[in-house]
Parts: structure tokens; sequence; C-alpha cells
């Protein structure tokens, strides 16, 4: 509406009609905010553009840091100007309470003595140090322990290998097949070429095992069964075929085995 040459805009018809009652309480010695006593909002669109300016508070929540007096950082795509200070937020929530009284979070100040920060350190920044350890650790830290968790659990020795050979030829092909960067096809291959090294590492013991069997029956004069004999047969033949790979793999070398 209209009033002494100047227009007044209302939220609804119920605030016009309280200007409308008594307009002089609302337009003599009000002293209106400037834009710069205003606390705008930067939206989303063009936060992007003042990422890498320079924030108030060196990018902290200042919300946090007087209500919680807690040091957070603040995210990037909230973010209020206010008295040429430009603030961030770590949450809608805070943003709102700020914007209900600037006045009371503007003059936040960081402590002295910093805690800690906790930026997020990504893997592709420890790449490229000098120094891997703490790279390695991160990466591969849990598939690591799974493999030594399953190399202990098994406790294998594979045909004419000592057992320390046995434990790092299957944490071996247990990495190939925990690589996180595989395709479905390259797990399930490198699952079957595992299952296949434990199965011959089992070989030599279940023959054994039959064998005594065998020669405890044979000694009391009592029936061996004939599925007993096929089996142990095939066990046989699979043993010596497990021998033939050995010296295969021994000549072609482990890693054109775990291709």
């Amino acid at each position: 509406m209209l009033f002494r040459h100047q227009f007044y805009y209302f939220a609804d018809a119920a605030a016009q009609q309280i200007f409308v009652k008594n307009p002089r309480i609302f337009t003599e010695k009000v002293l209106f905010c400037t834009e710069r006593n205003t606390p705008m909002r930067v939206r989303t669109y063009k936060a992007s553009e003042v990422v890498n300016q320079e924030k108030a508070i060196q990018g902290h929540c200042p919300v946090t840091l007087k209500d919680e007096g807690k040091v957070e950082k603040g995210l990037g795509l909230l973010i209020i100007k206010f008295k040429d200070n430009t603030f961030v937020f770590t949450n809608e929530e805070k943003m709102d309470r700020f914007f209900a009284c600037p006045g009371a979070y503007a003059d936040a100040a960081l402590p002295v003595k910093m805690p800690p920060t906790s930026d997020p350190v990504y893997l592709n920044k420890l790449q490229s140090q000098e120094e891997s350890i703490t790279f390695l650790e991160q990466a591969l830290g849990t598939i690591v322990t799974r493999g030594l968790r399953e190399v202990g659990d098994n406790r294998l020795k594979y045909p004419t290998l000592t057992v320390k050979e046995t434990m790092l030829k299957l944490f071996a092909i247990f990495l190939k097949a925990e690589n996180p960067a595989n395709t479905v096809y390259m797990k399930e291959k490198y699952h079957a070429k595992m299952r296949k090294f434990i199965e011959n590492c089992e070989v030599p013991e279940e023959l054994h095992d039959l064998a005594d069997e065998k020669s405890k029956k044979q000694a009391k004069n009592k029936n061996w069964p004939q599925f007993k004999e096929d089996y142990y047969n095939q066990l046989g033949q699979k043993y010596d075929e497990v021998l033939t790979n050995v010296k295969k793999e021994r000549k072609d070398n482990f890693q054109n085995y775990i291709r």
C-alpha cells in the first residue's frame, strides 16, 4: 500500500491491517536495515563461486562455536554473507539460527589453541606421498587382515610345498579374489582358484586317513566297502594330478597360475 509517498509491502492481509491502525509506529523514528547489516544467503549455484574466498573464522561454523563450544568446519554450500563477512555452517538448522539472530554469532572467535584438524584425508593424496605405508594401511588394511585370518584358520600344506610356501600362495590368491577393483567375473574366477587350491591341500590328508582305515579293516579281516575303494582310487588319481601340476607350476612360475 502507499503511505506518505512510499510503498509498503506486507506478508499477509492481517499484517496490513495492523499497519493501517497505527502506521506512525512503523514509519517514524524507525531505522531500516541496510543491505550490509542484513544476512543474505548465497544460493547453491552461486556458492561454488565463493568456495575459495576467505571466510570468517577460517570457514568454521559460528553457531557450533558459540552454542556448543566446538570447532567444526562448515559445509561449502551453506553460506551467509553478513557485514562484509562470509560465514559457513554445518547444517541448515544452524544456518536458520544465525538468520534469527546474526548479531549473537557474528562475533564468534576461534580459540587460541585449536584442536587437531578433522578434515578427511583422501586416498589419492596419500598415494601421491613419498611414504606409502599410510596409503597401504588405509587402502589394504582390512583386506590384508581378512587374508591373514583366512590363512590362519585353514592351516594347510600343499603337496611338495612347505607350510610357509603354502600360506604365501593362499594369501596371494585371496588378495586376488578380494581385490575391490575386480569385476564379478574376475572375483568368481579367483574364488574358484582358491577353492581348488584348498581342495588340493586336503587331498593328501584325506588319502592318508582312508589308507589308514583300510589297513585297519584288513588287519581285522573286516570287509572294506567297494564305494570307499572306488573313492580311494579316485583320490589317488587326483593326488597324482596335483603332483604333476606342482611340477608344471614350478616350471611356469606361480604368477602364471594366479593370472
